[in-house]
């Protein structure tokens, strides 16, 4: 039964069991209502609103305890875009970034011609001329000013199994390095890193592409080759997010005809970085704020703050356990609207991240990392539009017009713990799709992008339940 089906049920219980309610909520009342007014005291487990309307319909906000926890397993293989580069924060500690992918062949002229009965034995048309690499970067940390990018592009040892899960934790091993970028650069003007690749590793890439080209039984189309790396340079001063969609970021061969009395011509090959790619991030947090932090274990700072990091691995966990009493001495109510709203601090030098989903928090304080693919309804809150299709339709936050809060609702989510309270006097959550039974204790706010330089910083106190809800009676 889906959760739609369980609120009406429990609405026409209650109803049964009570009068009907005789001041019904208007469409758009909530948000015409201008001010609230109200009072609060030491031993109010929320901030109450006298809403000053007949539509019997109460407000209440709590402010959700929160804390820091630092969670390892984030996956980096699935979003077109892998980072390079290190950077070094006194919050959260220095990170290592290498970006791992694969590459195929997109267009352009091969060396030589297949082989055929005349001609069994092909000789090359063209001569190699360069092999350059382009990377185009989506986003830089810092975010602004003058900083110095350096890194190496290696071959793989191994390539990159297409059917394999990659997390971040795990490091490959390099081969023989084949290029190099070094320079200081401009953050917000210096977008594209150009590569000249060694002449050795070029001239033998060329002599395995006119191998290729010259054997009926092989095809470029379908030619595997070794995967590449970005690592960072020990210069590094910063971290950049490479996109490897991008129509700019791509492997090109430059090469120009053997007859010298051919016009003078420079053809181009180009090989896209498609396939598995992945990026492996080297954490330190020696010396920061975070020191000391262990894994899944809740960390406060000393201000109280809490954040939302994806590179360095660091999350917000908030408790929903002052739930348990309101619900306790409200046990005839239906709520209307419920939204959390995340109080956020204003950064100089990285982007705010505002996609976040919030996760169940498990028995052992961690989470169920691919939820997005697996069992998203007892893993993550959904969106109201999720519970009443059935769709893993994630409740995910938007930005304020002044950029000071996050705001995420998830009305039926709310709705369905207090039902759910109502029959067991615990937090739980009802499956809609299996109808089995999560306990609710804390959410953990996780980044819906895994590779990225935005980062969230929650003020003190930050988070607030806001619940509207009306008294059956």
């Amino acid at each position: 039964m889906i959760l739609k089906s369980l609120i009406t049920t429990y609405t026409m219980n209650l109803l049964a069991k009570k009068r009907l309610v005789k001041n019904i909520l208007k469409p758009g009342l909530i948000i015409l209502i201008p001010v609230f007014f109200g009072c609060e005291t030491q031993n109010d487990i929320g901030i109450k609103y006298d809403l000053g309307s007949d539509a019997n319909v109460k407000f209440i906000e709590f402010t959700l305890p929160a804390s820091n926890i630092y969670i390892d397993s984030l996956r980096t293989d699935g979003e077109n875009r892998i980072l390079v580069g290190s950077q070094n924060d006194p919050l959260t500690g220095s990170v290592a970034a290498e970006g791992y992918f694969g590459f195929s062949y997109e267009s352009g002229p091969m060396p030589r011609p297949k082989a055929s009965t005349e001609v069994p034995n092909p000789q090359d048309t063209l001569k190699m001329d360069s092999l350059l690499v382009f990377f185009e970067t989506e986003s830089t940390i810092p975010l602004r000013g003058n900083t110095f990018q350096e890194f190496g592009l290696y071959e793989l040892q191994d390539s990159l199994e297409n059917s394999a899960i990659y997390l971040a934790s795990l490091e490959q091993v390099k081969g023989t390095q084949i290029g190099s970028f070094s320079k200081s650069i401009n953050v917000a003007t210096d977008t594209l890193y150009r590569l000249k690749l060694d002449q050795m590793y070029a001239e033998s890439f060329f002599d395995y592409l006119s191998e290729i080209a010259g054997d009926t039984n092989r095809s470029i189309g379908s030619t595997v080759f070794k995967s590449l790396a970005v690592v960072p340079g020990s210069s590094s001063e910063s971290i950049a997010s490479l996109s490897l969609s991008s129509d700019t970021t791509k492997m090109f061969l430059y090469t120009s005809p053997v007859d010298p009395d051919a016009k003078d011509t420079t053809y181009i090959t180009s090989f896209r970085f498609t396939g598995k790619h992945y990026t492996y991030l080297d954490r330190n947090r020696s010396g920061s704020s975070f020191d000391g932090i262990e894994e899944k274990q809740n960390f406060d700072l000393p201000d109280g703050e809490t954040i939302i990091d994806p590179i360095t691995g660091i999350s917000t966990a908030f408790s929903l356990n002052q739930l348990d009493d309101f619900f306790n001495e409200n046990r005839s109510i239906l709520i209307n609207n419920a939204s959390v709203t995340f109080e956020i601090e204003s950064e100089n030098n990285r982007d705010t991240l505002i996609s976040v989903l919030n996760f169940f928090r498990k028995p052992d304080e961690g989470i169920f990392g691919p939820a997005k693919a697996s069992n998203p309804f007892g893993n993550i809150v959904m969106a109201d539009e999720g519970y009443f299709s059935l769709q893993s339709s994630p409740a995910r936050g938007s930005l304020n017009s002044d950029k000071s809060k996050i705001l995420m609702t998830s009305t039926l989510f709310y709705q369905s713990l207090y039902r759910q309270y109502l029959e067991g006097d615990s937090l739980a959550f009802r499956n809609p799709s299996s109808n089995s039974i999560v306990d609710i204790d804390d959410l953990v706010m996780v980044s819906d992008v895994d590779v990225t330089l935005q980062r969230t910083i929650i003020k003190p106190e930050g988070i607030k339940l806001r619940l509207y809800y009306t008294e059956v009676e």
